[in-house]
């Protein structure tokens, strides 16, 4: 499969190489879960000005749970696709209800939640709980399909790519790969 120097390689380049942007500065679930919503098919520049002020007007789930749905999809606006700030709203009034404000840090409870599905889970444990799991997008697949030489099936691709993560260092890794 991959060997260490070419993790080393892959980590290194990333070092030198990555784009500065705020979701990477911080590792709170919550503001990890933004970011992650608000990347699904929009590009990153839309997306950061958004972020910021998001974060700045809703800067905890209980802020976004307490706000109405219309003041959630007008801080939305301009990014579309308006149902992932619903299930941004919903998925925060859960979180207060059910896990005292705090995102939950393991994959089945984050599946629960509205708009979260296994990719977004393991980019939420992560990238903001450091864990030590693939995080599978298009390009993750992409470089896992040229590594193994074949196209595999969802749960094996998982498989692999949860394998390729070099212990300790799930959050740079994953960021390397995207």
């Amino acid at each position: 499969m991959i060997h260490t120097e070419q993790q080393k390689a892959l980590l290194d380049w990333w070092s030198v190489s990555h784009r500065n942007l705020p979701w990477r500065e911080t590792r709170d679930p919550w503001a990890i879960m933004v970011s992650e919503l608000m990347l699904q098919q929009t590009q990153v520049s839309r997306v950061i000005p958004k972020y910021m002020d998001f974060l700045e007007k809703f800067s905890t789930p209980q802020e976004c749970s307490q706000a109405s749905p219309a003041l959630i999809i007008e801080a939305w606006e301009g990014l579309g696709y308006n149902r992932r700030a619903l299930n941004l709203h919903r998925a925060a009034s859960i979180i207060v209800e059910n896990y005292h404000g705090v995102v939950p840090d393991s994959l089945d409870e984050l599946l629960q939640l509205p708009g979260i599905g296994p990719y977004t889970a393991r980019a939420i444990l992560c990238f903001a709980y450091e864990k030590d799991i693939g995080v599978v997008d298009v390009n993750t697949k992409r470089v896992i399909s040229r590594i193994t030489g074949e196209l595999l099936p969802p749960q094996e691709l998982q498989r692999r790519a949860d394998e390729l993560v070099p212990q300790g260092k799930g959050w740079i890794w994953n960021q390397a790969l995207m």
